[in-house]
């Protein structure tokens, strides 16, 4: 397995990924674009935090690809395009926001082949009383039959902040599953009630709640929880 690091000091635009590869990226206040190469047959992982960010980074996926990405973002307005460009091939892309700021965070998937697979996640901490804006856009093509595109858009105000979910879906080929949903609010009251009841306190609560809708739909070993966990953490601290 092959071991690929990202930080501020890359150099390079343009990454070509020819074999199963694990991705870590620490971004901070950085603005940047990425093209992200995905080659045929491969096995890609990607582990990505990212503060204070707008960059552009776009994945261009090819045949019997499978690929999980897990992103926590801090303040971030980043731009992501993923495109689907040959069969077989799936993505689980998992992002979510810590937001104080006023921030939009966009995402475009194009399904540009048959016999293609992508589920989206989006959830978002909003803290403050700001402004945050998810804007995904999945389009699949009028040639590309038999794709599966699920898209799934959360955010929660902790305060009175403003927050809008932009989820649009544009399908030109009837041979497809598609489906998207979006919910902005609180945390349950009942739940936080029933969880009172079994002797946690109003702030133990809150944490449980925050981490479990953060990193809750993430697939991550033992230590990326641990350290997206010590990131949720100093939530209103």
């Amino acid at each position: 397995m092959n071991k690929l690091v990202l930080d501020n000091n890359i150099e390079t635009t343009d990454i070509f990924i020819d074999q199963d590869t694990d991705m870590t990226v620490d971004f901070n206040e950085l603005e940047k674009e990425v093209n992200i190469h995905i080659g045929k047959g491969v096995c890609f992982k990607g582990f990505i935090k990212t503060n204070k960010t707008s960059n552009r980074v776009n994945y261009f996926i090819d045949e019997d690809c499978d690929v999980v990405i897990n992103k926590l973002s801090i303040d971030c307005s980043d731009t992501v395009t993923i495109e689907m460009n040959d069969i077989n091939s799936k993505i689980k892309y998992s992002t979510s926001v810590i937001n104080y700021l006023d921030n939009n965070y966009t995402q475009k998937i194009l399904h540009n082949s048959s016999d293609t697979k992508s589920v989206i996640v989006n959830h978002c901490i909003n803290v403050e009383d700001n402004e945050f804006k998810f804007i995904v856009d999945g389009i699949i093509k009028k040639d590309s039959s038999s794709v599966n595109f699920k898209q799934d858009n959360k955010i929660i105000n902790l305060k009175d902040g403003k927050s809008n979910i932009l989820p649009n879906l544009i399908v030109d080929n009837s041979e497809i599953e598609a489906s998207h949903s979006a919910y902005i609010g609180t945390f349950d009251e009942e739940d936080k009630f029933y969880m009172m009841s079994r002797g946690l306190t109003i702030e133990e609560c809150d944490d449980l709640l925050i981490k479990a809708f953060l990193i809750g739909n993430m697939k991550l070993d033992d230590k990326e929880r641990d350290i997206y966990c010590g990131i949720i953490e100093n939530i209103n601290k």
